[in-house]
């Protein structure tokens, strides 16, 4: 097995080496993807876009394979398959191949009267309630990781603690004020698929305490896409057999007799590996833990300890896309040494994938001794802001002590001036200390 280092400062020869090595899809074997991807990766022949491409497919049929689940750790928890994954690649790079993703989609989406997708720019309470309305599960998909962020950032938005409930499917509530109820979700299922260029990170996971990004199957992609020669094909549609919509089309159809298929068994469907594949399994994972270890410093261990987990999902996944239909949905199905391979191959790539873009993440800044200076009410007002803040909301919550307008400009200019805030966009602070 190579290397699972990928070093920054590389010389260019090296470089392009190792983003060769970062790549999936050049070392899955023909037909060793189920039916369903193997032939949704045929509309691309770029090995960056292939990979975006397998991973947008296999993210969203979390969605379609409602029956699957699989346990995992002491004591013993039992997950479902939804992923949730980000990719990060800057313009041009092709990203735009993720969307097949949802085509894939297309039919569930429509059986389900589109109660399957919830937009990334919706507040907490408005993600729980769409979540509750959509029986526990949904799909958050965005193609630009700032929609996200924006919604982050704001104070009405604050739902990463739904995202990390979500992951672990545990109970998520919102009290609703106008209809006077309580909403909860005790089993959430939410898959999420993020991409976004590298400037687009920083304001979504904005140190490398935060939570989320062990929670996430992470991409990296350095390289802008090839020229598209088939842009300046003939027009004619005639001359093309199997256009890439009459592909996904097809597969859209199939995975929707899967869902419902499983969806009407009435029961679920355990996912086991063999004692030889956990024995194998145990091995790799604590080499990478042990590789990794000691060069990542201690808020590195989340996103080693959460892969196994999100790397069982992926071998569910890829076993439920196998389930004979022909047959009654069994109880228990066992991973096949295929996809256990294709699991151990996807496992080790997107941890140097996880180790780039953890390096992206800026350390975390320590804090003063002493960080704000001025009056009493100013510095009691400045630990009653949120660490991500609007002006218009500190406006409203400043008015509430009788401190007026003029006032809270001058804060907020000595508060920069301390270096104990920055304006992150017109309107936009957050703390530094």
């Amino acid at each position: 097995m190579e290397k699972s280092k990928f070093n920054l400062f590389a010389t260019e020869e090296s470089k392009s080496q190792q983003g060769e090595d970062l790549l999936i899809t050049p070392f899955i074997n023909a037909g060793q993807l189920p039916e369903i991807l193997e032939k949704g990766l045929q509309v691309t022949n770029q090995p960056e876009m292939r990979d975006m491409l397998l991973l947008s497919m296999i993210t969203n049929c979390g969605y379609a394979l409602p029956a699957m689940r699989a346990l995992h750790g002491k004591p013993r928890h039992e997950y479902g398959p939804e992923l949730m994954t980000m990719v990060l690649a800057p313009a041009a790079s092709g990203k735009g191949i993720m969307n097949y993703g949802r085509k894939l989609m297309a039919d569930i989406e429509l059986a389900n009267r589109g109660e399957v997708y919830i937009p990334a720019n919706t507040s907490g309470s408005a993600l729980i309630s769409n979540l509750y309305e959509f029986g526990g599960k949904a799909i958050i998909m965005a193609t630009e990781m700032d929609t996200l962020s924006r919604v982050l950032r704001s104070s009405y938005g604050q739902f990463s603690d739904v995202i990390r409930c979500a992951f672990e499917h545990e109970p998520v509530g919102i009290a609703r004020r106008t209809e006077d109820e309580f909403v909860e979700i005790r089993d959430p299922h939410l898959v999420m698929l993020l991409s976004g260029t590298q400037n687009q990170l920083h304001p979504l996971i904005s140190s490398r305490e935060n939570g989320l990004t062990s929670r996430f199957l992470c991409y990296y992609v350095d390289k802008r896409a090839d020229f598209q020669d088939e842009a300046w094909d003939a027009d004619d549609d005639s001359l093309y057999q199997d256009t890439e919509a009459d592909v996904f089309l097809t597969l859209s159809r199939k995975l929707l007799e899967r869902y419902l298929w499983m969806k009407n068994a009435g029961h679920k469907c355990l996912f086991c590996f063999k004692d030889s594949q956990r024995s194998c399994a145990k091995r790799m994972f604590r080499s990478e833990f042990d590789s990794y270890i000691g060069e990542f410093p201690d808020e590195f261990d989340q996103t080693l300890k959460r892969m196994p987990v999100i790397m069982k999902r992926i071998a569910m996944i890829l076993t439920g896309l196998r389930l004979d239909m022909s047959k009654p949905l069994p109880e228990k199905v066992f991973c096949s040494d295929e996809d256990f391979r294709t699991m151990l191959l996807i496992g080790h790539k997107l941890l140097m994938h996880a180790a780039i873009i953890f390096n992206l993440i800026p350390e975390t800044r320590k804090k003063e001794a002493t960080p704000v200076s001025g009056s009493l009410l100013s510095r009691q007002f400045f630990e009653m802001l949120p660490a991500d803040f609007e002006k218009n909301l500190a406006v409203i919550q400043a008015s509430t002590l009788g401190v007026s307008v003029k006032t809270l400009n001058y804060w907020l200019d000595n508060w920069i001036k301390q270096s104990v805030i920055q304006r992150v966009a017109h309107g936009s602070y957050r703390k530094t200390a």
